[in-house]
């Protein structure tokens, strides 16, 4: 189960059979809402890009099985393509495949720009989950971002593709969450380092 899932135990309370007209406003609270953002600037191109479609493709199949709702975000220099959460997974997975790789660099900050906009718009837990496999070329930009989505309750889980990349990202996720599997040491585990930001249950209180 993902490593990211936030998740509550205690009892919601008995509620009516059939469900009465409450049920929507509980399943909201205990669900979730998730932007899985990868890296397809070149660097990318070949292997890790379908590597990273692969493990993109493991992600979002446990995300829904756990209840979450998720989009995706393509990003380089810029947004390269942006699909909300509330979009179906057949597309979202879709989407992802259509992947493709371009030269404009590797800036973070607009997709995280993008995040902070649309995310605290949800109900329930709003993550974002980052892959890059290259240092940031706006770190302390996204830095500060990120800083700011963890103060609105939007938490980052990282992972990057090598020491590098790892320690660039590392700064950007929210403070007090531990995680010791934030770096990817080989190309051939990109698929499986994606997906590890689904390898096991996080057990936290709303």
């Amino acid at each position: 189960m993902s490593s990211w899932i936030r998740r509550d135990f205690d009892g919601i309370g008995l509620t009516q059979s059939p469900p009465g007209a409450y049920l929507p406003k509980l399943q909201q609270r205990y669900a979730g809402h998730v932007l899985l953002c990868i890296d397809v600037s070149y660097s990318m191109a070949g292997q890790r890009l379908a590597q990273a479609i692969a493990g993109g493709e493991r992600f979002l199949a446990e995300a829904a099985a756990a209840h979450y709702e998720s989009g995706l975000i393509l990003w380089s220099g810029a947004v390269q393509r942006y699909v909300p959460p509330e979009t179906p997974l057949d597309e979202v997975v879709a989407a992802l495949r259509a992947a493709r790789t371009d030269g404009s660099g590797t800036r973070l900050s607009n997709a995280l720009v993008l995040g902070i906009d649309v995310l605290p718009n949800y109900p329930g837990d709003r993550v974002l989950c980052i892959f890059s496999d290259g240092a940031l070329a706006d770190h302390a930009r996204s830095r500060d971002l990120a800083r700011k989505a963890c103060a609105l309750g939007i938490r980052i889980i990282v992972r990057g593709l090598g020491a590098r990349s790892a320690a660039s990202l590392a700064d950007l996720a929210c403070p007090g969450v531990p995680d010791d599997n934030q770096q990817i040491d080989d190309a051939a585990d990109v698929a499986s380092g994606i997906a590890s930001m689904a390898t096991g249950l996080s057990i936290r209180r709303s």
